[in-house]
């Protein structure tokens, strides 16, 4: 609006520009708006980096999510029976948030969701296991966190889910 009403007065002025007091109006109250527009994005700018930051503080607890999900989705390798949906993971994941202790610290918070959590997918899937399969969820749960904190030694892991057996027998 203002650019179109500046504009119009440039194009109607007649004489010296500087003599138009309403055109001289018109430019200062751009002036005026470019001000406030430049102070708005330098306010858009440091509240996009603190919510940038925010949002790594918490990458933690979305990797810790994110592993549990794809270990709750391959229990349908298991057995077809165990096909549970993202819509469902989402509500655990939410109430989890819901109901862990808060706490201003972020460290403690992301200690109390990723602890809660875990325990509350495991307690939730394990309702719909057979019993023969919810000692393999704890493992699988308790592996892909070890591995993700790099706790596992990949060889001694494949070892033990070979069985002993001897792949390579150029290395004996």
């Amino acid at each position: 609006d203002l650019e179109n009403e500046i504009l119009k007065l440039l194009a109607s002025s007649t004489g010296s520009l500087l003599d138009d007091t309403s055109l001289v109006q018109a430019l200062q109250n751009s002036k005026k708006t470019a001000q406030k527009v430049q102070e708005s994005l330098v306010v858009s700018e440091e509240t996009e980096k603190s919510i940038d930051a925010a949002r790594e503080a918490y990458r933690p607890a979305a990797i810790r999510a994110s592993l549990l999900y794809f270990v709750v989705n391959d229990l349908s390798s298991i057995d077809p029976m165990y096909q549970f949906s993202l819509e469902y993971y989402v509500d655990m994941y939410l109430n989890s948030i819901a109901k862990s202790t808060r706490s201003d610290e972020v460290e403690a918070r992301l200690v109390s969701l990723n602890n809660y959590h875990t325990y509350s997918v495991y307690r939730n899937i394990c309702r719909s296991l057979f019993e023969k399969h919810k000692l393999l969820l704890s493992l699988q749960m308790c592996v892909k966190i070890m591995q993700k904190a790099n706790k596992i030694n990949s060889a001694e892991y494949e070892f033990f889910l070979m069985g002993g057996q001897v792949l390579d027998s150029s290395d004996q």
